[in-house]
């Protein structure tokens, strides 16, 4: 298999890639090591390297600048995984998806378009899937279905099979659960691959065999569609009697003794039936959803849709995946319904903040929880950002926000408003002082300017720091008889840009 093929299938972002150097191995088996990104193009010869064992293991972004992608992913992180079966499992359910060993021993079920495709049906579908076949608390790649490249935010790279070719365990898994080969591998893909129309067609749930349940939680239905087993029976009749009690406020009880009989294999006896129901009598009770069996099979984003799911479309932000860029001071961004939201560490902190930066940059206000609820809201955040391995980032110092805010701090002095007399500092122009190579300027009109580019972080007294650390002062200067606050700091070097003018005949160009 020629490498321009393997990247044509694995294309994603071009302005940055990901790699992982394996260095040791968790007690639950999960490989670690070092891991980044890298903001620059990806080339023929990093996959090269990457299917020869020569380089670090290769990371590709699936999602692009325009919020496409062409392939996507559900990270199945369990330790160890019968492989076999979870293929057995996919062709059952007639599912195109391609399996691969991950890295670690887990799996890596792809889901290949023939085109670009957007983000958000990529994601939906890929959601979708994973819970039809029980793991519907795995990773979803691509993990944000908007990136935000302006304020420096790359998205979540995955690494790729087949490094080191067949020798580096990450391979597609046959029917019969063996290896497959790279050509083989292309086999597989060209059999699963879809057309952007056939992966939107997966966003379905089947209900016609649980009798149309539409307003139910999906993990139910799929539960339901397939009869809940043994071991699974009181927490699965649990689960269906709350959902019943708010489809069918007056006749629930009636309801659940049907659903036993219909959807439990075997049916649960009759006063295990009414001990169930008399618990829910009690008062009106939530989904578990971090409980067997609907933990397996949960689609938050799906159910929050749905009339009688946990708690329809607003109930409030879904936000996941926090990553950390460190830089001084660091940059947080969490994925809030699927789009990157920019935080300073003040907005972790404090649920009035984040709620803020939501309105600024999303346009969307999320409900106001309780303290403790939001404390543990971010406190499992971190938690799982600790288990991500590229989820904390090292970054260039001219990519962090203090040289974010000098980059734009050069543009705001030297670009083409700048002031041809101190009296134009009043029509918010920064101002060059030749004689003493100073620039003037009021804090405010920069700082309006920083807004302007969605660069939020900085306050007043953040901004008047960061000047006085490249020598930057603040004065009294005295513009058309009065006295005006504003800051200096020392000039920026002019660079003189030679424009040849074009030279045209005398003749007619006719």
């Amino acid at each position: 298999m020629s490498v321009e093929k393997f990247a044509s299938i694995f294309d994603g972002l071009a302005e940055a890639y990901g790699y992982f150097k394996i260095s040791g191995r968790t007690a639950s088996g999960k490989n670690t090591g070092k891991a980044g990104i890298i903001r620059g193009p990806r080339t023929t010869r990093l996959y090269e390297e990457h299917l020869s064992g020569s380089g670090t293991g290769l990371g590709i972004i699936p999602i692009n600048a325009d919020n496409m992608c062409k392939w996507g992913c559900i990270d199945v992180d369990q330790y160890p995984l019968d492989h076999k079966l979870l293929v057995e499992k996919i062709n059952t359910l007639k599912l195109p998806l391609v399996v691969c060993r991950s890295k670690s021993g887990g799996a890596h079920c792809f889901l290949f378009s023939k085109e670009w495709v957007a983000a958000s049906d990529m994601q939906n579908s890929l959601r979708n899937i994973a819970a039809a076949i029980g793991y519907g608390n795995s990773e979803i790649f691509p993990k944000q279905i908007k990136l935000h490249l302006d304020r420096g935010d790359v998205g979540n790279f995955l690494n790729l099979p087949y490094y080191n070719d067949m020798d580096g365990l990450r391979y597609a898994i046959l029917d019969d659960g063996s290896a497959a080969t790279l050509d083989e591998f292309i086999g597989l893909y060209e059999k699963a691959c879809q057309t952007p129309e056939q992966i939107v067609a997966l966003q379905t749930t089947e209900t016609k065999k649980t009798g149309g349940l539409e307003d139910a939680p999906p993990c139910l239905q799929i539960l339901l569609a397939n009869k809940i087993s043994e071991g699974s029976r009181n927490n699965g009749l649990f689960n269906v009697g709350v959902y019943l009690r708010k489809a069918f406020p007056d006749s629930w009880e009636t309801e659940i003794l049907s659903y036993n009989m219909k959807y439990l294999s075997p049916p649960l006896a009759l006063p295990e039936v009414m001990a169930v129901a008399k618990q829910l009598g009690r008062k009106e009770y939530a989904y578990k959803c971090g409980d067997s069996p609907i933990n397996s099979h949960c689609n938050k984003e799906l159910c929050r849709t749905r009339k009688h799911g946990i708690g329809g479309p607003d109930s409030g932000a879904t936000v996941a995946n926090l990553r950390k860029y460190n830089s001084a001071p660091p940059v947080w961004f969490m994925d809030v319904n699927g789009e990157p939201l920019e935080l300073d560490t003040e907005g972790l902190l404090s649920q009035a903040a984040f709620q803020k930066a939501c309105l600024e940059q999303l346009n969307f206000m999320p409900r106001t929880q309780t303290k403790i609820q939001w404390e543990n809201r971010i406190a499992g955040l971190l938690n799982d950002m600790k288990e991500n391995e590229d989820a904390i980032m090292e970054v260039a110092p001219e990519a962090s926000v203090n040289g974010r805010l000098y980059d734009h701090l050069e543009e705001f002095c030297s670009g083409l408003q700048q002031a041809k007399d101190k009296e134009e500092i009043l029509l918010r122009r920064p101002w060059t002082d030749e004689e003493t190579s100073k620039t003037y300027f009021r804090l405010r009109d920069f700082e309006d300017y920083l807004k302007q580019n969605k660069l939020y972080e900085y306050k007043p007294h953040k901004i008047a720091q960061r000047l006085r650390d490249i020598g930057g002062e603040s004065m009294v200067l005295k513009i058309r008889g009065r006295g005006v606050r504003v800051w200096f700091i020392p000039s920026y070097d002019k660079t003189e840009i030679e424009i040849k003018t074009a030279e045209f005949s005398t003749g007619s160009p006719f």
